[in-house]
């Protein structure tokens, strides 16, 4: 369900929804406690709410989406900044709570939805704007998932600005051969240049988590765009190599991808990561997402046909 806001936008004629004791008399006024298991810490510094949205460069023609809206602390600053705002929200009571105190915005579209279930190219029924843009305070447990997903299935979507729980932080931006070097790293990587904006103290959240988090930052890399990363001739095999690669991280390589894929032996692998330079023995921590994107070529021609057989999922 899609619910349009109501009303002018008219600066100073409403309350700044970071003040803990705002976000305490919303809470308690409709009964409220916060899920746990939603993610539902809400934040209360509207420093990072300043540094978030100086990160996404906001600009009056910009689309934005919102996923997981909560009580429109961020939805407020991004309303006043950029020209059309969709704030996505699972949750109907915070959901009713947005749209009252929202109520005068002009450029406002909540939209009542299962972010993970949901199609955000439905919003329109043409092409989607130039200039969308996902400033979000991601759910802690989607949200390397769905930025994984977003990258690969809606290119329209020229950044990412967002807040994740530190140690996700650390996935997207790691590098080779550290411990949080991923399939989700390298997934993301591929299609986007990634930093850490900010550290984000736990303290700046109501109620207070048990972890702290970051903002990150994700450009996303344009059609034909070099720059040292090569494009995977077949994306969807890029992703199910990734995928074969990391379940097994422990594995060489080799032995990893050809589990992977039936049929596909170790020493055709071997012979692959020969082409790109890389020992036989090499484990997947040690290739970087340029790396991987060789790989997936070079097993393309080796392997005619490889991409058509039976594979694993995309999302990790």
């Amino acid at each position: 369900m899609v619910a349009s806001g109501t009303g002018l936008f008219a600066p100073g004629s409403h309350r700044r929804l970071t003040s803990p004791a705002v976000v305490r008399e919303l809470l308690s006024g409709a009964g409220l406690r916060p899920r746990r298991g939603y993610g539902q810490n809400f934040l209360v510094d509207a420093n990072v709410l300043r540094i978030t949205t100086e990160a996404a460069a906001l600009e009056p023609f910009d689309t934005v989406i919102e996923v997981g809206a909560g009580l429109g602390a961020l939805t407020q600053a991004l309303v006043e900044q950029s020209g059309k705002v969709y704030a996505i929200e699972t949750d109907e009571r915070l959901a009713e709570i947005l749209e009252r105190e929202l109520s005068y915005v002009g450029n406002l579209v909540l939209v009542r939805a299962d972010v993970m279930d949901f199609d955000p190219a439905s919003l329109w029924e043409g092409s989607p704007p130039d200039n969308t843009k996902m400033v979000s305070n991601l759910p802690y447990q989607i949200a390397a998932t769905l930025l994984v997903d977003w990258l690969r299935d809606h290119d329209w979507v020229t950044s990412y600005t967002v807040m994740v729980q530190r140690e996700v932080a650390d996935r997207i931006t790691g590098g080779p051969g550290g411990k949080d070097y991923s399939g989700a790293t390298v997934k993301i990587q591929y299609r986007a240049e990634a930093h850490k904006v900010a550290s984000v103290s736990r303290n700046s959240f109501y109620p207070r988590p048990q972890v702290d988090s970051a903002i990150v930052h994700l450009r996303r890399r344009a059609a034909g765009e070099k720059e040292g990363m090569p494009r995977a001739e077949d994306e969807a095999l890029f992703d199910r190599l990734v995928t074969a690669a990391f379940q097994q991280r422990r594995k060489k390589l080799a032995n990893a991808v050809s589990a992977g894929f039936p049929g596909l032996t170790p020493e055709v692998v071997a012979r692959a990561l020969g082409e790109i330079v890389k020992p036989a023995g090499a484990r997947a921590e040690e290739l970087s997402p340029a790396e991987f994107a060789l790989l997936s070529n070079a097993l393309a021609r080796r392997a005619p046909g490889l991409a058509g057989r039976a594979g694993v999922g995309t999302s990790d």
